[in-house]
């Protein structure tokens, strides 16, 4: 037999009202994330194609036009002085069956400090040129924003993506920020 407390009784209800009031409490949460997830797809959201942009801008064309006039003198160079090197090797190559041991040698310790030279020059290029493409980058970038947070300020827009997996053709801004750079690097 057992017994029932008259304090078990008010417990049993106190934890009924808390399980209903949790309950509610719960579909509460829930209709305000409802209600939010609605405000968000009915917020505005705009896209643009950083890639495209990097690529077919005008200040990005200008960028890349700087880089090359800059870097072209020193590429020839590189490539002359590759070109020089292998010229060396197959000459190398050609008359070491017939050159005295000491000769070889002495030739063959020239072309791998040759070969080191050429190695150390290509690493100091294209260290050079990766700094100087990434303080292009950081520029046309500034760039980029300023002109993306003109464009979603104008049309009130509360996001702006880079990256997305389906864009509306209306949602995408690529063409107005091509524009808006393009005019800005005719000011």
């Amino acid at each position: 037999m057992s017994q029932h407390h008259p304090s078990s009784s008010k417990n049993l209800g106190a934890l009924q009202r808390f399980g209903v009031g949790l309950c509610i409490s719960v579909l509460c949460a829930f209709g305000m994330s409802a209600a939010q997830a609605a405000d968000f797809s009915a917020g505005r959201v705009g896209f643009v194609n950083l890639e495209r942009v990097l690529k077919e801008s005008a200040p990005a064309k200008v960028s890349q036009g700087k880089l090359e006039k800059e870097f072209s003198t020193r590429q020839k160079d590189g490539a002359a002085q590759d070109a020089a090197f292998k010229a060396a090797v197959t000459k190398f190559q050609t008359d070491a069956p017939v050159l005295a041991e000491a000769k070889r040698l002495e030739q063959q310790k020239k072309l791998i400090e040759q070969e080191r030279e050429l190695q150390r020059a290509q690493r100091d290029f294209q260290e050079d040129l990766n700094k100087r493409k990434n303080e292009e980058l950081q520029k046309l970038l500034v760039s980029v924003n300023k002109a993306v947070k003109d464009i979603a300020a104008t049309e009130k827009l509360d996001f702006v993506l880079q990256s997305a997996i389906f864009v509306n053709p209306k949602n995408d801004l690529t063409d107005r920020v091509l524009k808006m750079l393009e005019s800005a690097g005719a000011n």
